[in-house]
């Protein structure tokens, strides 16, 4: 015989046969070796969004036209003026005091002279032989009007507008206002002797100079700002049509599109598809083992398939976003909404992060991870809001801000975007058609899946739903006692963690079965005779326990939720029906008791154990007569220890210490519907009233 593979392990292995289909391996790029000037044989097609960058011999042109344009920096160097003047005076002082000193020849001073000061020695010889005095004075004062307009070292014709700095001061002048060394030369040699001539050109430097560091860097601030592309090229735009000439152009375009070229071999296509189904793999294992830890079954019975279907369809729609540039429309709140009514809120936050982590850790893009999982995050905090249809609106709201949130920090910080408006707008649509969606397809999932949400336990729950009203007319006491059950259920179930909507609208169907026959029960038996008086104890049994098995067919007739058929068919679990048990063994001691059990099952839930007990206490404590707290107190004690003992509640989750909590939250609610009296001591003082539920023991 053949092994079977469990459905649950085709559907994973269909899983990762669809994420890898999603998301393929990289494909090894097209290269084109058409040239210019051939015809092409195909359309060649742009296969993603790419920019068509300048040519080398185009940015060298556009920054030369920038150099072009912009005025070049000159320092100004107020030093040079007062420096030219001390080395005048110094060798005019020099030479005055050599010539004082008679045994010095002429050539004798000219050597010492030319030591301190590489001057000719004509004019060295020039200036001992006259009384320069008189022409020094002249040439101090043309100096100084020479370097007060600015001397520069040379006039370059490409250089005709100039800035100056001085300091933190810049003023943009004329190159025209400015000397040159030549004209300075000129204009303080002119009718002079050539001996003076030769002295002003020793001691003239220019005190504007040309800083070429400062000019390349503003010429290359602006550069820096001239776009490097000719334009783009949009995903699908046809670059060469089939059978037309391939111009300069269209060759540009092609050789742009082979440089964003990644090399991609046999090794990274294999590392690629590595990494990713690790990826798949731990994202899978995870969920099973949350699974595990949370006691939720992920991948058993129907929830396998409502994992995969909801996986399956968020793949797809993602798949197409991305392809089409609209990831913002990814709705991923919708998915994780029904993940949340359908598991719980921490299982959503789980399945948030595995969702996000598809697509953002896949396609290498932190600004999806961002968006998805912001989204998905507050959307699972959303649907703890969710009391009513028209309560809706809510997680819609909360879900726009999120969204448009998440966008503005990924465009404008992790892509160092501008604001987008479309990206936004998308998030707001995100928010409105994942709302939409969950309204609409929400009541189809649950026929489908046989779950239901709060939702429809409120609207299940409505009173004036035609069952309830027949229900108030036809058996008046077995309604009064599920509303009253009702109270107690919510109470206790609150108290305990349980789902307090569940077990209220579970306690108002649990006796719908007594329908069928309600003057057989004693809450309907009102002024009239009890039909059990002419009854045999095994037959008033049966009648008894067939209220249980008939509620569980109405409820599937009116297509009731699961989880309320599951509450009605467990509320009794395997308990006697005691009266008639008694009644039996009075005619006939070989009674076995068995025949006086309901057949069960046991409750499986919380939400069945606190209707069980809810069900218990109010029927005994609508039999007591002159209640007071104290038998309140005494009979809830016996009634829960007695269910316990009985073995009741040992296939729900419920501890001890909830016993405990049932118990006080009960007591409160009975001593509200049946108002008990008050028991005094002969000092009239209260003796009981309080309930001590830290010491009460189960």
């Amino acid at each position: 015989m053949k092994p079977k593979i469990q459905p649950k392990y085709l559907i994973l292995i269909g899983i990762f046969f669809l994420l890898n289909i999603i998301f393929p391996p990289p494909r090894v790029p097209t290269k084109y070796t058409i040239n210019e000037g051939e015809i092409a044989t195909s359309n060649i097609i742009a296969p993603y969004d790419f920019f068509v960058p300048r040519t080398e011999q185009e940015l060298y042109e556009e920054k030369k036209g920038i150099a072009a344009r912009i005025p070049p920096v000159f320092d100004l160097d107020n030093t040079v003026y007062k420096m030219v003047m001390k080395k005048l005076d110094g060798l005019v002082n020099l030479i005055d005091s050599l010539r004082d000193i008679s045994s010095l020849t002429e050539d004798s001073l000219v050597f010492l002279t030319q030591k301190e000061y590489a001057l000719d020695g004509i004019v060295i010889r020039y200036l001992t032989r006259t009384r320069f005095r008189n022409t020094y004075e002249d040439l101090i004062d043309e100096l100084g009007n020479i370097y007060a307009a600015g001397v520069v070292d040379a006039k370059p014709p490409q250089f005709r507008i100039i800035t100056i700095a001085s300091g933190d001061k810049e003023i943009v002048e004329s190159l025209e206002r400015l000397y040159s060394i030549a004209e300075a030369e000129s204009i303080l040699s002119y009718r002079k002797k050539p001996e003076q001539r030769m002295l002003v050109s020793f001691l003239l430097i220019p005190n504007v100079i040309y800083n070429l560091e400062k000019t390349e860097e503003r010429i290359d601030g602006v550069f820096a700002n001239v776009s490097k592309t000719k334009g783009k090229i949009l995903k699908g735009e046809i670059i060469v049509e089939k059978h037309k000439r391939v111009t300069k152009e269209a060759r540009e375009i092609i050789a742009a599109l082979e440089t964003t070229y990644i090399s991609v071999g046999t090794w990274e296509i294999l590392k690629t598809m590595l990494f990713r189904n690790l990826l798949y793999f731990a994202a899978i294992f995870l969920l099973l083992n949350i699974s595990l830890v949370a006691k939720v079954k992920l991948f058993e019975g129907k929830n396998i398939y409502f994992v995969a279907l909801l996986s399956a369809i968020y793949l797809l729609v993602g798949k197409t976003a991305y392809a089409i540039d609209t990831i913002y429309l990814l709705p991923i709140s919708f998915f994780i909404l029904l993940f949340a009514l359908y598991f719980d809120f921490y299982i959503a936050i789980i399945i948030t992060l595995v969702f996000a982590s598809l697509f953002g850790v896949t396609l290498n893009s932190l600004s999806i991870f961002i968006f998805l999982l912001v989204s998905g995050v507050v959307a699972a905090f959303s649907s703890r809001t969710i009391s009513s249809r028209l309560s809706l609106y809510r997680p819609m709201i909360y879900i726009a801000i999120a969204n448009m949130a998440a966008i503005l920090f990924a465009d404008m910080y992790l892509l160092k975007g501008k604001l987008i408006l479309l990206h936004l707008g998308e998030g707001v649509l995100n928010s409105i058609f994942g709302s939409v969606l969950f309204v609409l397809l929400l009541p189809l999932f649950e026929k489908l899946f046989d779950f239901c949400t709060d939702l429809t336990l409120l609207e299940q729950g409505n009173l004036n739903l035609p069952l309830f009203k027949e229900m108030a007319m036809e058996a008046p006491g077995t309604y009064h006692h599920s509303i009253v059950v009702g109270s107690l259920a919510e109470a206790a179930a609150r108290v305990i963690g349980a789902d307090p909507i569940l077990a209220r609208v579970g306690a108002y169907y649990h006796d719908i079965g007594k329908l069928k026959k309600p003057e057989y029960y004693i809450e309907n038996q009102l002024g009239v005779k009890n039909p059990h008086d002419t009854l045999k104890p095994q037959m008033s049994t049966l009648v008894i326990i067939s209220h249980v098995k008939d509620g569980v067919e109405m409820a599937k007739k009116m297509k009731l939720p699961k989880k309320l058929i599951n509450i009605i068919e467990q509320h009794h679990g395997t308990t006697t029906i005691e009266l008639f048990y008694k009644k039996a063994l009075d005619t006939s001691p070989d009674i076995n008791e068995d025949t006086f059990r309901y057949p069960g099952p046991k409750p499986k839930t919380k939400e069945s154990a606190v209707v069980m007990l809810a069900d218990s206490v109010e029927a005994a404590a609508r039999s007591e007569k002159n209640i007071t707290v104290t038998r309140l107190q005494k009979m809830l004690k016996d009634n829960i220890e007695k269910k316990f003992a009985d073995g009741q509640l040992d296939e729900c989750p419920i501890t001890r210490q909830d016993l405990v909590q049932v118990s006080t939250a009960f007591l409160s609610i009975l001593t509200g519907v049946f108002h008990p009296r008050v028991e005094y001591d002969q000092s009239g003082e209260k003796t009981s009233g309080k309930v001590d539920g830290k010491n009460r023991k189960f």
